[in-house]
């Protein structure tokens, strides 16, 4: 049973709000600084182009790695040595004279700092029972959700006042702070190792979770439904500003309605979750999914030139995903808690790896019409309801192999 908290709830809720989202936060708040970094290093587009590509590297390695280091030693020193590293690389960016210097300092930093995406869940997972579980683990949806829409928004403030550089001085000053705070007040969560998972290699323990039915179900439909909206953030700058005219500010309003989607779906997972499993929630979120794909297809048709023909439907597939996120994090863990730093870190690696192809697929596709986000989204929202039914598998059985399963 997990342990009960001694720091107050809201203390707890700040610390790893911080902790998961800063990763994510890092990669969208010196996008509009992107232009004057290029010619600041005297340095291409392509090139800088790299400080992001790499970054989402660093970040999916970070999470293969991040994991079995906090079940081997403990989720306070990983996460505190993770937030130091993050706290010099980005020194380093501040620093940087050329753009090389830039690129691996960006990778030090997802390295570093993005083990707190999976620690940060897992520490949720050790200290708190299922019901505070599921208040947390909605509320990181949430700040997950927000932040890629207010991190831009921040990041052009400074760089209007300060310049580029500024942003990752704030970086860097959020990363001290956040490195004080968990080291004086986060203690340890990691229950005690059982024998038999010390004895197991990270890589046997992979190729095990690999094959079994139930942890695929949750990381599968998580992937799947992660990249029901993956191309609208990728076309939808695009799309909307250059193919239906909209500006820069009108563009940032409908991006924040469709984020709103996310947030109302990560609040009603919290609000229902009292009154139904996490399996039903899911289902719920598929129907809903497979309406707004729908909805996609025909209102785009009909009125191809419409605003609200996308707008629309990818509110009804963002309440979707602010549903299933969150549900299948919850789940997914349960059986796994003597092992549940490298359980985590290869469930949210698949859900990157299946974004990064989604991602690939369409820009490969892109052609400025709406097509390409059409024809992904489909695919996608028609595989997670797939890999929800060919997934199916009872209670899990015991497997001394896996700690508790």
């Amino acid at each position: 049973m997990p342990v009960k908290p001694h720091l107050a709830p809201w203390i707890w809720s700040a610390l790893l709000l911080v902790v998961v989202c800063l990763p994510r936060v890092t990669i969208d708040i010196y996008l509009p600084s992107l232009p004057a970094m290029a010619d600041a290093l005297h340095a291409s587009d392509a090139q800088l182009q790299l400080t992001l590509t790499l970054y989402m590297v660093g970040y999916a390695f970070s999470m293969l790695i991040g994991g079995p280091l906090c079940d081997r030693f403990g989720r306070r020193p990983v996460l505190i040595g993770g937030t130091a590293l993050y706290l010099v690389a980005t020194l380093v960016c501040v620093l940087a004279r050329n753009v090389e210097m830039l690129i691996v300092a960006r990778m030090l930093q997802a390295l570093g700092g993005c083990c707190g995406t999976v620690i940060g869940r897992v520490m949720v997972r050790d200290r708190f029972d299922r019901h505070e579980q599921t208040r947390l683990l909605s509320r990181i949806s949430m700040g997950m959700a927000i932040s890629p829409m207010v991190a831009p928004i921040i990041g052009s403030l400074i760089e209007t006042a300060f310049g580029w550089r500024g942003v990752f001085v704030a970086l860097t000053v959020i990363a001290a702070l956040t490195l004080i705070l968990i080291s004086l007040l986060l203690p340890e969560t990691r229950p005690p190792a059982q024998p038999e998972t010390r004895q197991q290699g990270t890589l046997h323990i992979y190729a095990r979770l690999l094959r079994d039915r139930y942890f695929l179900r949750y990381s599968l439909a998580i992937g799947c439904v992660y990249c029901t909206y993956f191309p609208f953030i990728a076309e939808s700058s695009t799309l909307l500003q250059r193919t239906l005219h909209l500006s820069s500010m009108e563009y940032a309003q409908v991006f924040a309605v469709t984020v709103a989607g996310y947030v109302l779906g990560s609040n009603l997972f919290r609000r229902l979750s009292a009154r139904h499993d996490a399996d039903t929630l899911i289902g719920y979120a598929i129907a809903l999914n497979l309406a707004g794909s729908s909805l996609l297809i025909m209102a785009t048709r009909l009125w191809p030139e419409a605003v609200l023909s996308i707008v629309c439907p990818m509110l009804l597939i963002m309440l979707s995903v602010g549903i299933a996120i969150p549900a299948c994090q919850l789940a997914v863990l349960q059986p796994f808690s003597a092992i549940a730093g490298t359980a985590s870190g290869l469930f949210f690696f698949i859900q990157m790896a299946m974004t990064a192809v989604c991602g690939f697929v369409t820009g490969k596709l892109s052609d400025g019409s709406v097509y390409p986000m059409i024809i992904m989204t489909s695919i996608c929202s028609v595989s997670f309801c797939l890999v929800w039914r060919l997934f199916k598998s009872e209670a899990a059985p015991l497997d001394e192999a896996l700690g508790e399963r």
